[in-house]
């Protein structure tokens, strides 16, 4: 087994509970992340394994999305009127989720004429209570798992990381890169207007595989969102697919990004082994060959899992936090997790490569070196 682990969890709002279904089985397999990476409900999810007890993280996971669970619609959004599917969606949209959102005033109605003036929908107090209960700040900040969570300056667009290796994470740190505009508010954290990490880096891999290493390193990354897709036939499902493509494009440009780099590392690598050896002495060839050096016998695999459909999923599926999808979403990551674990016994990297595995959660897998 590789001697170094991170888990890396996108953003996805309800389909985060795929996340949590997938770190089970990785707990059942007894692979423990000596770092996660993440943003939005990633960041999320990362906080409450880190912030417990190895032992407790996975019921702690179970009582966040228990909580977060939406239970029957009110009569005005009763599937009669509405249908299943949009009144599952809909109950989320108008009353939120218990553990996560809840609307504000004005939200919305400041669309409307006469109305004062507001820049998000929901409000995320609810998420902050249910942290408060489930995570411990002292433990995920004890150094026991590098958390890293990315933002965004709402101002700038600049990507800003929170790194327990560097300083403390807290609460705000965590809603901050939950905001999603404009659906969930920007938090202010020492002078700046911080957003959804997702705004910039949906699967924050660049945060996690930037530092070189001397260890193999396996990167498991779990993205709620998916390259390919149908042909949208309403307006929700454009919305859909209009985030699963402005989300995973970042994914690909960042997986081919670092891929670059590391071959570039090899080509150095390669020159300075036929360079005589009185051109090794000039700085600028110096400075080339340290960084061809970088990571030279260590192996980097990347297994990438894309959350699939599940059976009953529905336009504006990140909105879905009716208790049966959640349960359903749960039960597909630990099943797809499960997949992608056994994909990678029989696939681990050779010393000095970088393998990408990617499983689809459909019995798809590609790899690539």
């Amino acid at each position: 087994m590789t001697e170094r682990i991170t888990l890396v969890l996108s953003g996805g709002n309800a389909l985060g509970t795929y996340q949590a279904g997938a770190y089970e089985a990785l707990h059942q397999r007894g692979l423990q992340p000596d770092r996660i990476v993440a943003a939005s409900i990633g960041a999320v999810n990362a906080a409450i394994v880190a912030g417990n007890p190895p032992e407790r993280r996975v019921e702690s996971l179970r009582q966040f999305w228990d909580g977060a669970a939406q239970d029957g619609a009110a009569w005005a959004l009763s599937p009669a009127f509405w249908g299943d599917d949009r009144a599952r969606v809909l109950q989320s949209q108008v009353l939120g989720s218990p553990g996560v959102f809840r609307p504000r005033f004005p939200g919305g109605l400041s669309l409307l004429p006469g109305m004062p003036a507001d820049t998000s929908l929901y409000d995320l107090a609810p998420l902050r209570t249910s942290l408060e209960r489930v995570t411990s700040l002292e433990r995920l900040n004890s150094g026991a798992m590098r958390l890293t969570v990315v933002a965004v300056d709402l101002i700038t667009g600049e990507e800003v990381r929170f790194d327990t290796q560097d300083a403390p994470i807290g609460l705000n740190h965590l809603l901050a890169s939950s905001g999603f505009p404009p659906f969930f508010p920007p938090v202010e954290i020492d002078g700046r207007l911080l957003c959804d990490g997702g705004m910039v880096t949906n699967l924050p891999l660049e945060a996690a595989l930037a530092e070189p290493s001397a260890e193999d390193h396996l990167c498991i990354a779990i993205d709620l969102f998916r390259r390919q897709g149908a042909p949208p036939k309403t307006v929700g499902q454009a919305v859909d697919r209009q985030l699963d493509l402005l989300l995973t494009s970042q994914t690909w440009k960042a997986i081919e990004k670092l891929r670059r780099v590391h071959d570039l590392r090899r080509h150095l690598r390669v020159l300075g082994q036929r360079l005589p050896a009185e051109l090794r002495t000039d700085a600028d060839v110096v400075s080339a060959l340290a960084e061809g050096a970088k990571s030279a016998d260590s192996s980097t695999t990347l297994l990438l899992l894309i959350h699939a459909p599940v059976p009953h999923d529905v336009e504006m599926r990140a909105f879905d936090f009716s208790r049966p999808v959640l349960t359903e979403r749960w039960e597909a990551g630990r099943a797809e997790m499960e997949q992608a674990l056994r994909e990678f016994d029989r696939r681990q990297a050779s010393p000095g490569e970088f393998v990408v595995h990617t499983v689809n959660g459909d019995g798809g897998v590609q790899s690539a070196r």
